[in-house]
């Protein structure tokens, strides 16, 4: 049932999305563009092999992310890097740590 004409607002109405954002076709590549400026401000580069690698290197150690679909895999021998990382991931998506692999 829909309001009467003119009625934006009304507590008796509840509207049906036709088309959630999962079903949109650019729902994905907005969601990716976005991910990729804010891990790129961490200073993550992307792979010329695959765009869902992502590789952070400072001095000795390094920091390799992969996403994939709806789950991605962090590892390096920098323990803080990582937790840093976790916790920007954290801020900028809503997000749940699974532990170690």
């Amino acid at each position: 049932m829909t309001p009467p004409p003119g009625v934006l607002h009304d507590s008796r109405y509840v509207c049906k999305l036709k088309k959630v954002l999962y079903g949109l076709k650019q729902a994905p590549r907005a969601w990716f563009e976005r991910f990729s400026v804010m891990i790129s401000s961490l200073g993550f580069v992307s792979s010329s092999h695959d765009s869902a690698l992502f590789i952070k290197c400072i001095d000795a150690s390094c920091i390799i992310f992969s996403l994939y679909v709806d789950g991605m895999i962090i590892t390096s021998d920098d323990i803080d890097g990582i937790l840093v990382l976790k916790t920007e991931l954290a801020r900028q998506f809503e997000m749940k740590d699974l532990g170690s692999l």
